[in-house]
């Protein structure tokens, strides 16, 4: 058995989601060791020049694009100066971009720590950033961009300036897809272990070119983000925080209903988890993080339904991002008046927003998981369900009236060329037994359409 300070000292114990999540596509023959040197051996530059980190949003997608490699245990070179940072980028804690990444780094995966200038070798991919320029040498090079509602990855010679407009939800899509790009080049290295090598090839093929979309252009970007709560302070939650964390301005209250505190298999993925902060209950570390006037207040206690006494009642606006099923169910009986969902389940991150006028989060998801297994995750699945979840209360402010036809969204990030929106059915044996369901009127045996 491990002691704790080995545990502190080897990235097996911080990874161990991350790898359970590989042998989704591998035989029995692998081992840890070789999971491990694929993650580590994958070497990764970002490279951001002056002008182009002048940007919010820039600086915004680099620190993200860096955390988020890290954290899946890539080897991460950090081709930047190192400007002042233009706005607050928790969990980082110094006043310029490379002094707080390093810092940063330090505090992540046990043995893995950032890079600073260029790699003198060949290495495996190098991200611009805008119109930044590689002098390099990579086996792949591909450059990242933003506008405020989209993110996306293309082919290095397609140069585009990064959008001085400080609205940061595109730059955190786009540093979703270098992520995932960076994964996939790992998990390249394992083919020999591939099960099935077609389905391995095409799940872990490189995507030249790639959209995250999470609103339409020109939805208004609205920074008073009201009062609402949010219920867990796990993964899905946290990179919903983080999202709003880097909107300029940005003033709410929250309450942040989380009864767990941080462990080491939490650092592949929390997106403010320092491993200085292990042992913190998670709504405490959030509430520490300093987000400006973003007020959060910790409630360490588990969301039980209208049994909590603590919580005098739901805000009208609810964000939840457990993989608990029943308790989605019970925030949903207490009928706020908008509810925002997000799951993930391997390689994919899910949405959904629920009204009353809407099928509700138990018609989405009517069955409870029984499974008692730990969750395989990765940090680009999990923090992709907690932007999605954020970006869809954000586009419910700017408009009030999500389309209903994309009341569910799943995003594969490792194919994010094929990303679903759909409607959400009502059902007869919904568990919440909404209004929705309610109304179906059945003939035969066969639910229709529900009865205006």
């Amino acid at each position: 058995m491990q002691t704790v300070q080995n545990c502190l000292d080897d990235p097996t114990t911080a990874l161990d989601r991350t790898l359970r999540l590989m042998r989704d596509e591998m035989s029995s023959k692998v081992a840890d060791r070789d999971l491990l040197d694929a993650l580590t051996g994958s070497e990764i530059a970002l490279v951001a020049d002056a002008a182009t980190l002048q940007s919010h949003s820039c600086q915004t997608a680099f620190v993200t694009a860096a955390l988020l490699t890290a954290r899946s245990g890539h080897t991460v070179y950090l081709v930047a100066p190192d400007v002042p940072l233009v706005g607050k980028q928790p969990p980082l804690s110094k006043d310029s971009l490379m002094s707080a990444l390093i810092d940063v780094g330090r505090d992540l995966i046990p043995g893995i720590e950032f890079r600073t200038g260029p790699p003198t070798h060949a290495i495996d991919a190098a991200v611009l950033f805008g119109g930044s320029e590689w002098k390099g040498s990579a086996d792949v090079v591909f450059r990242a961009g933003s506008t405020a509602w989209r993110g996306w990855i293309s082919p290095a010679h397609e140069v585009n300036q990064w959008p001085s407009d400080g609205w940061p939800v595109g730059a955190l899509a786009a540093a979703d897809l270098v992520a995932s790009e960076a994964f996939k080049i790992a998990m390249r290295k394992l083919r020999r272990f591939a099960t099935h090598p077609g389905i391995f090839d095409e799940l872990f093929a490189e995507s030249p070119r790639a959209v995250f979309r999470l609103a339409p252009e020109g939805t208004p970007a609205r920074c008073e983000l009201g009062a609402f709560d949010i219920i867990s302070g796990g993964a899905i939650a946290q990179a919903a925080l983080f999202t709003f964390a880097r909107i300029q301005g940005a003033t709410a209250r929250v309450r942040v209903i989380e009864p767990d505190i941080s462990e080491i298999s939490n650092l592949n993925r929390n997106m403010f988890l320092r491993r200085s902060r292990l042992g913190v209950a998670k709504a405490r570390d959030i509430a520490e993080q300093g987000m400006d006037s973003i007020s959060v207040m910790p409630i360490e206690t588990r969301y039980k339904g209208s049994s909590e006494t603590k919580l005098g009642g739901l805000m009208p606006s609810v964000l939840v991002g457990v993989d608990h099923i029943p308790t989605r169910w019970a925030v949903q009986r207490m009928q706020p008046a908008w509810l925002g969902v997000g799951a993930t389940s391997h390689y994919l991150a899910m949405c959904s927003f629920h009204t009353r006028n809407l099928p509700c989060a138990g018609c989405l998801h009517p069955h409870d998981d029984a499974s008692k297994d730990p969750i395989p995750t990765v940090a680009f699945v999990s923090y992709a369900a907690g932007l999605m979840v954020a970006s869809r209360y954000l586009y419910h402010l700017g408009t009030g009236q999500l389309p209903s036809e994309e009341q569910q969204l799943i995003f594969r990030p490792l194919r994010p060329e094929r990303p679903w929106r759909s409607r959400v059915a009502a059902r007869t044996d919904c568990p919440v037994n909404c209004r929705s369901s309610k109304s179906i009127e059945i003939v035969g045996n066969n639910p229709q359409t529900p009865v205006p």
